[in-house]
């Protein structure tokens, strides 16, 4: 790990580098945390991994590059940017999180947070949320919402879902994927689309950001130049 807490309560993480770690930041068993103008660059599971945090602000990192190349095609060893598990009531605000096999990974609980303001930028899989409960999140950049905003407001008109049903079920039968393309998916998903009323529970944000910000220190501006140079 770049960096490894736990049971440590009204901490400060800020301002550290982690470059081609399993883990960028592993936080544990910990309260009123402050995670914050942190970067993380290929990390090979988790960018950033919250595990039983609570009452804690995770603002202004960037995390960017969480693949998993040990091995690829194992079921449910993708790279997570953001892994949240049994964690409850954070603030996770102004965050960067790019180029990683999923975006966010919420599990186990984890529905009481607050998620405001983060850039979520071309990640294959944007968010992987399997639990029954909705959650409604305004206000954060999603690099492949397809809305409009009419009225110039920055935020877009139309509610952005980034899972369906079918995600979902893929997510809990891994097998299925064998009949990603078959007809029979291609009708559920397009039923799900035309009869909102049959849409399961999961993740919505209602005030999408029509553009990404991310608002860097010096550091961190000058690390992700470097980085990106040599990508």
């Amino acid at each position: 790990y770049g960096v490894h807490y736990m049971y440590s309560y009204t901490n400060v993480v800020s301002d550290n580098l982690v470059v081609n770690s399993r883990i960028g930041y592993a936080l544990m068993q910990s309260k009123f945390l402050t995670v914050e103008n942190n970067l993380s660059f290929n990390s090979n599971n988790h960018g950033l991994l919250l595990n039983f945090i609570t009452k804690s602000t995770i603002k202004n990192n960037y995390i960017t590059g969480v693949r998993q190349r040990q091995n690829p095609q194992a079921i449910g060893a993708e790279g997570k940017a953001l892994f949240i598990y049994n964690s409850l009531f954070n603030t996770i605000e102004g965050n960067w999180f790019a180029r990683s096999q999923i975006g966010i990974h919420l599990t186990a609980g984890s529905e009481d947070n607050k998620i405001i303001g983060n850039s979520f930028i071309n990640n294959p899989i944007q968010v992987k949320y399997v639990s029954s409960r909705d959650q409604n999140w305004n206000g954060n950049y999603w690099s492949n919402y397809l809305g409009w905003d009419s009225n110039g407001d920055g935020l877009g008109d139309v509610t952005f879902e980034p899972n369906d049903g079918v995600d979902k079920m893929l997510w809990q039968y891994p097998e299925a994927k064998l009949l990603m393309n078959s007809p029979a998916i291609l009708t559920l998903r397009w039923v799900q689309r035309e009869f909102p009323v049959l849409k399961p529970s999961g993740i919505r944000d209602h005030s999408p950001l029509m553009t990404s910000y991310f608002k860097a220190t010096k550091k961190q501006a000058l690390a992700i130049k470097q980085f990106e140079s040599k990508s």
